[in-house]
């Protein structure tokens, strides 16, 4: 006679096999998806990671030179508060230390520097005045720009370099700078004016008559 052959009935097939089949866990009441993987878990506090610092430092002991970048590239690193604090700091500390001779400074992201995070500024609505007073007495809104510096800094400029990033570059002794970099003081355009020395240095580097150029038309 002729054989047929049926599928398996559901019930004849052991619960272990049917989970391993479909990748679940099997139980009357519910259904919980399971993920076959080779890599051990990973606890949540070690898949979260610190935010890193928005200044970079790095020091290299056999050329005696500090690099201090600035990291903020979503903003084109824009320097707010805790940015210009850790500038502030990295000059110290690199004024310091005997065994480092030169800095360079230059920024991550393919930008030097975009100016101050005005976002930061947005956000003081009601103590506006009092935090630019508090900015102004204390440091300077980019940080290290009032610093008395006795060794020389280079700026590696790339990117945007505009505002008060174009302050910084010029509180450098030396200036690199790409072909296609942007330099100027567009906060001039809006009445904003340059408050980390850029009126002082200018001049002394480029002469009064192309310093003014920059400085009245940004």
């Amino acid at each position: 006679p002729k054989m047929v052959f049926s599928p398996r009935p559901l019930s004849s097939i052991r619960v272990s096999d049917l989970n391993f089949k479909l990748g679940i866990n099997f139980s009357p009441n519910k259904i919980i998806s399971t993920h076959f993987s080779t890599e051990p878990p990973q606890e949540e506090e070690q898949a979260a990671k610190e935010p890193e610092s928005p200044v970079l430092v790095e020091k290299m002991e056999g050329l005696h030179i500090m690099t201090i970048g600035i990291n903020r590239p979503d903003k084109r690193n824009c320097v707010n508060t805790e940015t210009a604090e850790h500038l502030k700091m990295a000059f110290h500390e690199f004024e310091t230390d005997e065994n480092m001779y030169c800095a360079v400074l230059h920024g991550l992201g393919g930008n030097f520097c975009a100016g101050y995070d005005l976002e930061e500024l947005s956000e003081l609505e009601e103590d506006l005045a009092n935090k630019i007073a508090e900015i102004l007495m204390d440091q300077g809104p980019m940080g290290p720009t009032k610093m008395q510096i006795s060794k020389p800094v280079i700026a590696a400029v790339n990117g945007f370099c505009v505002a008060g990033g174009l302050e910084l570059a010029i509180m450098c002794d030396l200036r690199v700078v790409e072909d296609n970099c942007k330099l100027g003081f567009l906060n001039r355009r809006f009445g904003v004016p340059l408050i980390d020395g850029g009126t002082v240095r200018l001049p002394e580097l480029i002469g009064l008559s192309k310093a003014m150029d920059l400085i009245l038309t940004g």
